[in-house]
């Protein structure tokens, strides 16, 4: 039995040649894996799926060209406003904190102001004289009437002089001027102080003044608490609306014939990492500045979650172009940074190796390689860094391995024991030949290599005494 199982084993290490998963690597492959590879792991298939390990293969494809800038988020003017006071006062509530995010017309503080009240308190005193001269020029036009009816009888009569009744008439109306005017000043008293509260906002006669968002936007840089003091044109708040942002780079002179309005853009930042956010060119500086010989460009982008933030740096890609021919490409997320390299992972059967890649063009989630995959490679997508974990410890174990293992032995043992007696005829004949040729090969050498006894020497010096 022993002798079969050792025929078995010299056959099959003499035949066939193993079969590699990516042929696109041709014979360079297959000859860099035919010894183990340095960080190579083996996952069993149901490993795989509970690490959540997925891959999926190289393509190829046109990829958008671009110039690539480092710029920086910002706010747009138009859309940040500083809330200062427009009183002297003092604050009686603060409603919001810095980082919230408030609606238009919200409620941001309020402030208690002498000045409102002491508008009012005048507005009521004029309104109370204005009233009493309403009511004394009312008391004149009502004698005037009088006066001036009676007149009118008595010139009817021609009793009385018509010069009498004339002047009755003046005086009628000049009460009744003194009368509209007197209504007039109750409704000027008033006047001021709301002039002054329309001014303000939101404002009560009692002094308390409420200062609202403008916009939409996020509260920033909150510069008083409660209790505190005021005097005009202090900055309490600023509020900043975020959606959208600009994304602000300098362009160097060289580069601006491949730039224009209306161009499109992707903008990429580190705070997240395979996200990328697109827009267009709105506005170029009219000047390149003189020291740096650079030229600013806005790119406007939409922020509906606020993930940017004003003065966080970013890359923009200005696309210029596509490439002439089809290059590969794989996912962004399949790269790991490996001691200044770029390594994929690449799938062959159940064990994944470890291939530095050289990186090209990059197009929103994709990045070209230039060496390292081909297409159709199956490239890990997630979960990479697991692997490289993994790798430094050694292959991942299965318990489907070990029983595998088990149940393979008998199964090997039968199909050895149903081989034809011909067959392990000719094997113990191979076998035997090449066990004398080997044992002829090392009596050869142990007589060429051993050493010359001093009897040896003294059987030559006798023969040639003789």
């Amino acid at each position: 039995m022993k002798l079969k199982q050792a025929v078995v084993m010299l056959l099959l290490l003499g035949s066939g040649e193993p079969t590699w998963a990516h042929g696109g690597h041709n014979d360079a492959f297959k000859e860099a894996a035919a010894a183990p590879t340095v960080g190579q792991v083996k996952v069993a298939p149901d490993v795989q799926q509970a690490l959540g390990i997925k891959t999926a293969p190289a393509g190829e494809q046109s990829l958008s060209t671009s110039l690539q800038v480092n710029g920086q988020i910002q706010a747009v003017p138009s859309q940040s406003a500083q809330i200062s006071a427009p009183v002297t006062g003092r604050v009686l509530k603060v409603q919001i904190q810095p980082g919230q995010v408030v609606q238009k017309g919200q409620t941001l503080l309020v402030l208690d102001s002498p000045e409102i009240r002491e508008l009012a308190v005048e507005a009521e005193r004029t309104r109370t004289q204005a009233q009493v001269q309403v009511t004394q020029a009312q008391s004149r036009v009502n004698l005037a009437q009088r006066t001036y009816e009676r007149e009118r009888e008595l010139v009817d009569l021609k009793i009385s002089p018509r010069k009498d009744f004339q002047v009755a008439q003046a005086e009628l109306q000049q009460a009744q001027g003194d009368l509209v005017a007197a209504r007039s000043l109750v409704k000027l008293s008033g006047a001021l102080l709301a002039t002054r509260l329309a001014q303000l906002g939101r404002a009560r006669a009692d002094g308390q003044v409420a200062l609202l968002a403008p916009f939409a936007g996020v509260a920033t840089h909150q510069e008083v608490s409660v209790g505190e003091a005021v005097e005009p044109g202090k900055i309490l708040f600023e509020i900043v609306n975020l959606n959208p942002v600009w994304a602000v780079a300098q362009v160097y002179e060289k580069d601006l014939g491949r730039v224009r309005a209306g161009q499109a853009v992707e903008v990429v930042t580190e705070s997240y990492p395979g996200k990328v956010f697109r827009g267009q060119v709105t506005s170029l500086d009219p000047t390149v500045n003189a020291e740096t010989r650079t030229l600013a460009v806005r790119v406007v982008l939409a922020n509906p979650e606020r993930l940017l933030k004003p003065q966080m740096f970013a890359t923009l890609r200005l696309v210029t172009g596509r490439t002439a021919q089809p290059v590969t490409v794989i996912p962004r997320s399949a790269v790991l940074d490996v001691d200044g390299k770029k390594i994929v992972y690449v799938q062959n059967g159940d064990a994944f190796v470890p291939t530095e890649v050289q990186l090209g063009q990059v197009s929103g989630k994709l990045v070209a390689v230039t060496d390292g995959v081909f297409p159709g490679d199956q490239v890990v997508t997630e979960r990479a860094f697991q692997l490289r974990a993994q790798s430094l410890r050694g292959d991942v174990p299965t318990e489907e391995g070990a029983s595998s293992q088990a149940t393979d032995k008998p199964a090997t043992e039968a199909a050895i024991n149903t081989l034809p007696n011909w067959v392990w005829l000719l094997g113990a004949l191979g076998f035997s030949t090449v066990t004398f040729l080997a044992g002829i090969g090392v009596a050869r050498r142990g007589v060429v290599n051993q050493p010359l006894s001093p009897a040896y020497f003294d059987r030559v010096e006798s023969k040639k005494d003789a």
